[in-house]
């Protein structure tokens, strides 16, 4: 691509509509990658979602990899990576417990962090598997891209390694001896039910087997 060319992708970006434009593109990638996988994106596919000309996506995004890493960008800048919204939980909670800061705690306090954090974590992904499958399954797309994508693995690297030092801390918080391998478990775990558990129909999901194994995880995790 030319640097001409590249100035004027640059100037789209900053106009206004031009954003506008991009985000209902990137958007529509988002619900092709959700009905077909990311080998459904083509600019035509993308451009009939979106509702515009087919020349708009090519003129916004210069060919199919550039859209599938763009809607990756989009899709954790918006924070659609589910797990973010439990660790916000999470630390609101740290709060309320008054434990952050505390190089000890009590086995009081243990308990109930363990507690909150398996009825929150349950919850969580219990409602994530009955109301954001799309997300749970565009998640997984985006990993299995990174196979074969070098951007979209960078990216991807960069994104669960945020999401990981978040429950690092919180591991840290529990004193445990080794916080980054505990971390990685938790997430890989985490991660997992969602997975596995968007192939079960909604009125097939199991509430008590998963509450279970989030009170066995956290239990491991904190206790």
């Amino acid at each position: 691509m030319s640097v001409a060319t590249n100035k004027v992708r640059k100037d789209i970006e900053i106009s206004e509509k031009g954003r506008q434009r991009k985000k209902e593109i990137t958007e529509a990638t988002l619900q092709i990658i959700i009905q077909s996988g990311v080998q459904g994106v083509t600019h035509r596919a993308v451009a009939l979602e979106a509702g515009v000309q087919l020349r708009l996506t090519t003129y916004y995004f210069k060919d199919k990899e550039d859209l599938i890493n763009e809607a990756f960008i989009h899709f954790t800048e918006e924070g659609k990576f589910l797990m973010a919204g439990f660790l916000e939980l999470a630390y609101e909670h740290l709060e309320k417990l008054n434990v952050l800061g505390k190089s000890n705690l009590t086995s009081k306090n243990r308990k109930s962090i363990c507690e909150t954090f398996s009825a929150l974590a349950s919850e969580f992904l219990i409602h994530n598997l009955k109301y954001e499958r799309d997300h749970i399954a565009v998640q997984q797309a985006f990993l299995n891209e990174a196979i074969e994508n070098p951007l979209v693995r960078e990216l991807h690297k960069r994104h669960r390694k945020r999401l990981v030092d978040n429950v690092i801390d919180i591991c840290k918080i529990a004193n445990k001896i080794d916080p980054e391998i505990d971390a990685e478990i938790f997430v890989n775990a985490f991660e997992k039910m969602e997975h596995e558990g968007i192939c079960t129909p909604v009125n097939e999901l199991d509430n008590i087997k998963y509450e279970a194994m989030v009170h066995k995880l956290i239990s491991w995790m904190i206790m």
